[in-house]
């Protein structure tokens, strides 16, 4: 029973003065015991606000105390579970803490209806390129050819000449299995008035020497190098290299459609 309500009914146990009008709007004061019927119906409604604007909020604020323990305790179980969620599946390895429902960036289904949850994490194909013009990707063994247009703006003739760098990591260790050339190989091109001239650049790479069979990268694998225009009012032109592993996007051939 409320504190408050325990004394609901008895007015008798509060001794309140009444102000009630007289004759020609004069008012006049009086005992509790003049007017018990009114002063009843008051101190109920006394008691109800007192409970309604007291009681009410020491309540709620402790409903909220009590719902704020249960979040931080992150919907532990107090019967034997443990607290902690599992591991979940995260890039770059394995990391606490995560909702139970969030997947892989990457994570990819089966593709049908079967919910297997058998889809590959290709995170090894994802390549971290840096501050780059140009982006050549290819796989081992392969040999690219990229087609350069080099323009001249200026209404009379302009003599240009290109220069490769030679190809680094990002952190500037050598790479001896890139090979490159330019096409024209040597000499200066001529751009005519408001014309351009195509040249080529070509790029392939290997592991070992004479190698015959196919070389594979456990993952994708960066290179760079600086392409400088003579002539150009241009900064050198940065070119990324990505070797792809052979299992990165290949052509898909569906024989079916069920869980692997």
């Amino acid at each position: 029973m409320n504190y408050f309500q325990s004394y609901a009914g008895q007015p008798s146990a509060f001794s309140m003065p009444t102000v009630a009008a007289g004759a020609g709007g004069a008012f006049s004061t009086g005992s509790a015991g003049a007017s018990s019927a009114n002063l009843s119906g008051g101190v109920s409604d006394l008691l109800r606000l007192i409970n309604e604007g007291v009681a009410a909020p020491i309540l709620d604020g402790l409903r909220q105390a009590a719902t704020n323990l249960t979040d931080s305790f992150g919907g532990a179980s107090f019967g034997g579970a443990t607290m902690r969620s599992a591991p979940q599946r995260a890039r770059g390895g394995w990391r606490q803490g995560d909702p139970a429902t969030q997947r892989h960036a990457s994570y990819q289904d089966c593709g049908c209806d079967c919910d297997c949850d058998c889809g590959r994490d290709t995170c090894h194909c994802q390549c971290c390129i840096v501050d780059a013009d140009l982006i050549v990707y290819a796989r081992v063994g392969e040999r690219r050819i990229v087609p350069l247009s080099i323009d001249n703006p200026r209404r009379r003739e302009r003599k240009v000449e290109l220069k490769l760098g030679e190809w680094s990591s990002r952190g500037g260790s050598p790479a001896p299995t890139v090979q490159a050339e330019l096409l024209p190989k040597e000499g200066a091109i001529e751009l005519p008035p408001c014309g351009s001239k195509q040249a080529l650049l070509i790029v392939s790479s290997s592991l070992a020497a004479n190698q015959r069979e196919p070389v594979d990268v456990d993952d994708c694998r960066v290179f760079y190098a600086d392409l400088t225009v003579l002539g150009c009012e241009i900064r050198p032109i940065r070119i990324a290299l990505a070797l792809l592993p052979l299992d990165c996007g290949p052509f898909q051939i569906h024989c079916g459609c069920c869980c692997c």
